[in-house]
C-alpha cells in the first residue's frame, strides 16, 4: 500500500512480529512506534510494555495467560469490555438444528485422523435424529473431507451429513453459522467466525494451539485440550508420535456435545457424571468467562486442578494486570499436587533472589547517576559501577537457567533492559533504574501471590487430614 510522505502518522502499531513488518515499520515515520521496529544499527527496539510482555511471553513458550485479543487491546490501549450478546440474533427457535464441524487445522499436528471425528459426527446424529451436520472448509480440503463422508460407518447417517468443504466461499460459512445452533471442531477462524454469531462453540485443542490465547472470543465457548507434558509444543518442533491426540477421546467430545445440544451449556457435575474418569483423566475442559475488567477468563470444569506452569500463568496474569494497568484482578487459590506445591516452593526462592538483584540493579544505577551529578564525577567509578550492572543481568540469566517458571519475566527484563530509552549516560541510567524498579515490583507482587497459594494449600491440607 501506498503511503502519503505528506500524511502526518500520531503512532504506527506494528502487531505481527515477522522481521517484513519490522523493518515496514521502520521506515514508515510516525510520533510514537509501538511495537517491534528496527532501529539504525539494524537492531529491534520495542518501546511499549504490552509489547514487551508479548515478545516475552507469547514467542518464547507458552507463558502468556491473556487472549490474544486481550492482549492486541491492551498494546493498542483499547479499554476491554465484555462482548454484547444480540439477543435478537441469539434467538434459538430461529436456528435450525444443525451443527456446523470444520475438521481441519493449519497443520497435520494440530488435528486429527478422519478416523476419529467419523466416531463423533456418527454418534451425534445417532443420538440426535433430528440434527444434520453440515462440514464447511476451503477448496484443500476437499479430499480430507472425503475421507469422512465416505467412510462406510457413516452411511446410515449420509442423508444428514453435508459436505459443503470447498464449496462455499467466508461469506457462506457465515451464514451457514448463524443459521445453526453449534460449531465444533479445531483451532481456525471458523470457529471466530462462530463467535460472531454468538453460538456455542467447542474447540479440540491439539499440537501447538494454545487455549488461552486462541479460545473463541465470547462466553458460550469451550476448549478441549490434552494434559500431556509436552502440550502445546512449538510448530517446528518433530513430532512422530502425537500423543496429544490420542489424550483426548472421542468420549468426551460427544458428551460436550450432547450437554450442548440439550442445555446450550456444560456445567462441571453433568460433564463428571457423564463421563468416566479414565477419558477425564487425560483433558481439560476450559470454559471462557469474562472478568470485571471485560477480559476473557478460562476456567477448567473438569477438576479445577492445574499443573505447575498454568499455575504460574494465572498468578503472573495478576502481577502484570496490576502493574501495567492497576487491575486488581482476583482468582481463586489454585488447587496444588505435591509435584505443583514443591515446583511453587522451589519458585519463591528464585523469586527472592530476583527481588534482591533487582536491589542491586537498582542500587548501582543510583550510584552512577550520583557519581554523575558530583562535582568530580569519576569515570573509573562509573565504569565499576556498570560492571557491577552487568554482573547482575548475568546472575538474573542463571535465575532462568534454575527456575524456569521466572523464564518469562527473566526475559521480560532483559528486553527492557536491552531497550533502554536516551541519549546520553543519564537518560540511560535512569532507564535502567526504572527497568529495575519496576521487575522489583513485579517480584513483590509474585512473592507475595505464591506465599499465599502455599499457605492456603497447606490450610486445606491439614483441615483434610486432621480428625
Amino acid at each position: 500500500a501506498q503511503i502519503n510522505a505528506k500524511e502526518s502518522i500520531s503512532a504506527l502499531i506494528n502487531l505481527s512480529y515477522s522481521k517484513t513488518s519490522n523493518y515496514l515499520a521502520s521506515v514508515i515515520k510516525s510520533d510514537f512506534k509501538i511495537g517491534p521496529h528496527m532501529d539504525l544499527s539494524n537492531s529491534m527496539r520495542i518501546n511499549d510494555k504490552w509489547s514487551t510482555y508479548l515478545y516475552s511471553h507469547v514467542l518464547t513458550g507458552a507463558h502468556n495467560p491473556y487472549s490474544l485479543v486481550d492482549l492486541f487491546k491492551n498494546i493498542i490501549g483499547v479499554q476491554s469490555h465484555k462482548p454484547q450478546i444480540d439477543s435478537q440474533n441469539n434467538v434459538k427457535k430461529l436456528r435450525q438444528k444443525q451443527i456446523v464441524v470444520h475438521p481441519f487445522a493449519s497443520q497435520e499436528r494440530k488435528m486429527w485422523r478422519a478416523e476419529k471425528w467419523v466416531e463423533i459426527i456418527y454418534k451425534t446424529l445417532r443420538d440426535h435424529k433430528d440434527y444434520t451436520v453440515v462440514l464447511v472448509g476451503s477448496k484443500q480440503e476437499s479430499l480430507r473431507s472425503q475421507l469422512i463422508t465416505e467412510n462406510p460407518l457413516l452411511k446410515t447417517v449420509s442423508d444428514r451429513l453435508v459436505n459443503k468443504v470447498g464449496k462455499t466461499n467466508l461469506e457462506d460459512v457465515y451464514e451457514t453459522l448463524n443459521q445453526s445452533q453449534l460449531f465444533v471442531g479445531h483451532d481456525s477462524m471458523v470457529g471466530h467466525l462462530a463467535s460472531l454469531v454468538e453460538i456455542p462453540t467447542l474447540t479440540i485443542s491439539l499440537g501447538s494451539v494454545r487455549p488461552t490465547e486462541t479460545t473463541p472470543y465470547h462466553e458460550n465457548a469451550y476448549n478441549l485440550a490434552p494434559k500431556t507434558k509436552c502440550f502445546p509444543c512449538f510448530p517446528n518442533e518433530k513430532c512422530d508420535f502425537t500423543q496429544c491426540h490420542m489424550d483426548v477421546p472421542h468420549q468426551t467430545v460427544s458428551v460436550a456435545i450432547n450437554q450442548l445440544i440439550k442445555n446450550g451449556k456444560i456445567t462441571h457435575q453433568t460433564f463428571k457424571d457423564e463421563n468416566s474418569s479414565f477419558h477425564l483423566g487425560s483433558v481439560h475442559l476450559y470454559a471462557s468467562s469474562f472478568n470485571g475488567f471485560g477480559q476473557q477468563v478460562l476456567t477448567d470444569l473438569i477438576d479445577g486442578s492445574t499443573d505447575s506452569k498454568e499455575i504460574f500463568r494465572n498468578l503472573n496474569r495478576v502481577c502484570f494486570s496490576f502493574l501495567f494497568s492497576q487491575f486488581e484482578e482476583n482468582i481463586p487459590f489454585p488447587k496444588l499436587t505435591n509435584s505443583s506445591h514443591q515446583d511453587l516452593y522451589n519458585t519463591l526462592l528464585g523469586v527472592q533472589h530476583l527481588y534482591e538483584l533487582c536491589e542491586f540493579g537498582m542500587k548501582y544505577s543510583r550510584y552512577i547517576l550520583e557519581d554523575i551529578s558530583s562535582a568530580t564525577p569519576s569515570v573509573v567509578k562509573i565504569k565499576e559501577f556498570s560492571k557491577k550492572i552487568d554482573e547482575v543481568d548475568h546472575l538474573q540469566s542463571l535465575v532462568k537457567k534454575t527456575h524456569p517458571l521466572l523464564s518469562p519475566i527473566i526475559d521480560y527484563l532483559a528486553l527492557r533492559k536491552a531497550n533502554l530509552y536516551g541519549e546520553n549516560v543519564v537518560q540511560l541510567t535512569e532507564s535502567s533504574y526504572y527497568v529495575y524498579e519496576e521487575t522489583h515490583s513485579a517480584m513483590k507482587i509474585l512473592y507475595e501471590l505464591v506465599e499465599k497459594t502455599i499457605v492456603e494449600h497447606k490450610s486445606t491440607q491439614s483441615k483434610i487430614t486432621s480428625p
